[in-house]
């Protein structure tokens, strides 16, 4: 059965709270903190103690995950080493990876093994990575950038729940048709499946659900806009479909567009993120690839 350990040294900022009062400050899901407490998983200085042992400055804290804890279960991805992985920021808990456009996130078939996770997969091999890899969230096939892949799943339900949080801020960069009048503006609209394309989504569709988009415009130039744009929330095909929406869709977005290109100009440029477990805040930023153009004509 797969164990990850976690040590950490308290320093004053976690000192003179309980350990499940920085349990819950780390986001730990209520059923992790119950496996630690059940298990007796959880040591100060080398002894058993209970969730409500207050910690002092110096104390080492043990905690000990196994892989009946989480839900997640092991990552089971098949390694495939033809492609390398771009990886721009990396600790004992996640990556980031810069994904080109073109390639899936992950399979949908037992059979399927040229996705990003089945390269990350061959990566963590090649490297002797101790870990394996977890998807976080997802970007679509067609868009280039950066993601959050985590090492273990321990981090995974921390890691969404800092999304749903917002706490994880993630900005793209896109072209799309036409000239935008505004400076700025915030999308609201719900997002729901289409009723005739399964490949699509649609504004108020079937099984709406709450959607917040914000743009900034960057520059114009032949009708065509550069926006900066930041996501409230992750729904499928969202920034697609609320660009969309207000007559400006993404240029080479064949399903929301009419604009063809060799690739659907959108990429997640940055991702600012509170690393678990009071790991600090990153802004990380990947390389624009030579395929998104700096000035379009």
């Amino acid at each position: 059965m797969a164990q990850w350990q976690y040590n950490f040294i308290i320093l004053s900022q976690n000192a003179n709270i309980t350990i499940k009062a920085l349990l819950i400050r780390w986001l730990l899901p209520q059923r992790l903190r119950g496996a630690l407490r059940i298990k007796k998983h959880l040591r100060v200085n080398g002894h058993i103690v209970p969730t409500s042992y207050v910690l002092q400055v110096g104390d080492c804290l043990q905690l000990l995950f196994e892989e009946d804890d989480v839900r997640t279960g092991r990552s089971n991805y098949v390694p495939n080493d033809e492609r390398p992985v771009n990886i721009v920021f990396e600790n004992s808990d996640l990556v980031i990876v810069n994904k080109p456009a073109g390639i899936k996130m992950h399979p949908h078939s037992p059979t399927e093994n040229d996705t990003l996770l089945n390269y990350l997969a061959a990566d963590f091999v090649r490297r002797r990575i101790n870990g394996q890899p977890y998807m976080v969230h997802r970007i679509d096939r067609a868009t280039s950038g950066l993601v959050i892949v985590a090492k273990n799943p321990v981090v995974v339900p921390i890691l969404d729940r800092m999304l749903a949080d917002k706490k994880i801020i993630r900005t793209y960069l896109t072209w799309v048709n036409g000239t935008v009048k505004n400076k700025k503006g915030t999308i609201k609209s719900a997002i729901g499946t289409h009723k005739f394309d399964e490949r699509k989504r649609d504004i108020d569709g079937c099984n709406a659900q709450a959607a917040v988009t914000h743009w900034w415009l960057m520059h114009t130039v032949f009708k065509k806009s550069l926006l900066r744009v930041q996501l409230d929330t992750g729904r499928m095909h969202q920034i697609r479909v609320h660009l969309a929406s207000i007559g400006h869709p993404i240029i080479g977005d064949d399903l929301y567009g009419e604009q063809p290109y060799q690739r659907m100009l959108l990429h997640s440029a940055s991702i600012k993120i509170s690393l678990p477990f009071d790991g600090g805040v990153k802004i990380i930023t990947g390389s624009v690839p030579d395929d998104f153009p700096r000035q379009l004509r």
